[in-house]
C-alpha cells in the first residue's frame, strides 16, 4: 500500500493538471465568445496575447495607439493583438537598419560608431517610417474595397430583385462568391459568423462597416439596418450606392492617369533632356572650345 501511494498521489495531480487547463481553455473560450457578442473585439484587450511584452519606452500609447489601431483596422489586421506586433516588429525593423548601417560602417572605417550619424538616422527613419508604410498598406486595400464595391453591390441587387431576403443574399455571397470579390466575401463571412453566434444586427454591422473602414460603409450599414428593423426599400437606396462608387472609382482612374503623366515628365527632364542638350549643344560647344584652342599662340 505504501508503494501505490506515490503512484496515486502522482496521478491525482496530474488529473488535477489536466482539469485545471481544461478549465482555463473554457475560460479562454467563453471570454472570446463574450468580446464577440458584445462587439468589443475589435478592441485591444489589457492583457497581452504575446508572450513577451515590448519595455514601456517602445509601447504604443495615447493618441498615437488610436492612430496605429485605426490604420490597421484600415488595413485589415482586426486580431487584438495586433498593435504589440506592429510595435514589436517597428522595434525589430528600427533595430535591423542600425545593424546594417553598423556593418556598414564598420566596413568602410573599421569602426561601427564612426560616423555614428547614418547609424541614428537609419534607426529612426525606419522606426518613424513604419507608420508610413502602415498607411500605404491601408490605402492600398482601401483602393481594393472601393474597386469591389460596385460588383458586390450589382449581386446584391440581382439577388434582392429576384426575391431572395437580405440575410440569405450575405449568406450566398460569403459563400459562393470569393472569386467575384474575394476580399468583400471575406468580410462578408466574418459578418454571417457574427449573425450566426448570436450577435444582434446591429451591432454585427457596426462591426462589419468597422471592418471595412471605407467612405460610405457606416452609410450603407445604416441602410440595412433601416430595411430590416423598418421595412426601407432596399434597391434604390443600393442603386445610388452603386452610382456613388463607380464614380469613385472613375475619379481614382483619373487620378493615376494623371500622376502617371507626371512620372513621365520627370523621367523625361532627369533622363531624356540631359541628353538632347548633349546632343543640340555638343558640337557648338565643341567648335568654340576649337577656335579659342587656336587662336592661342
Amino acid at each position: 500500500m505504501a508503494a501505490l501511494l506515490p503512484l496515486i498521489l502522482f496521478s491525482l495531480s496530474l488529473g488535477g493538471v489536466v482539469v485545471a487547463c481544461a478549465g482555463y481553455r473554457l475560460l479562454r473560450i467563453d471570454a472570446r465568445l463574450r468580446e464577440r457578442v458584445h462587439g468589443s473585439g475589435l478592441r485591444q484587450t489589457p492583457t497581452s496575447r504575446l508572450p513577451f511584452r515590448l519595455p514601456r519606452l517602445f509601447n504604443i500609447r495615447g493618441r498615437d495607439r488610436d492612430e496605429v489601431e485605426k490604420r490597421l483596422r484600415k488595413a485589415g489586421y482586426f486580431d487584438p493583438a495586433a498593435i504589440e506586433v506592429f510595435a514589436w516588429l517597428r522595434v525589430a525593423a528600427a533595430v535591423t537598419a542600425a545593424l546594417v548601417s553598423m556593418a556598414a560602417c564598420m566596413a568602410a572605417t573599421g569602426n561601427p560608431f564612426t560616423p555614428i550619424f547614418p547609424t541614428f538616422a537609419a534607426a529612426g527613419g525606419t522606426y518613424i517610417g513604419a507608420k508610413y508604410v502602415l498607411q500605404m498598406r491601408a490605402n492600398a486595400r482601401e483602393r481594393i474595397l472601393t474597386a469591389e464595391f460596385p460588383f458586390l453591390l450589382d449581386l446584391m441587387l440581382m439577388m434582392l430583385e429576384s426575391g431572395v431576403s437580405l440575410d440569405q443574399c450575405f449568406r450566398a455571397i460569403a459563400r459562393d462568391e470569393q472569386v467575384a470579390v474575394p476580399n468583400h466575401a471575406r468580410l462578408v463571412g466574418m459578418l454571417v459568423d457574427d449573425l450566426d453566434r448570436g450577435q444582434d444586427y446591429q451591432v454585427a454591422f457596426d462591426r462589419w462597416a468597422t471592418r471595412v473602414a471605407v467612405n460610405g460603409a457606416r452609410e450603407l450599414a445604416t441602410v440595412f439596418r433601416q430595411s430590416l428593423f423598418h421595412g426601407m426599400e432596399l434597391v434604390p437606396s443600393l442603386r445610388e450606392f452603386v452610382r456613388e462608387f463607380s464614380q469613385r472609382r472613375v475619379a481614382r482612374a483619373r487620378e493615376a492617369i494623371g500622376a502617371v503623366t507626371v512620372r513621365m515628365v520627370i523621367l523625361m527632364l532627369v533622363f531624356f533632356m540631359p541628353a538632347l542638350f548633349i546632343v543640340l549643344a555638343g558640337p557648338p560647344v565643341a567648335a568654340i572650345l576649337d577656335t579659342l584652342r587656336s587662336s592661342v599662340p
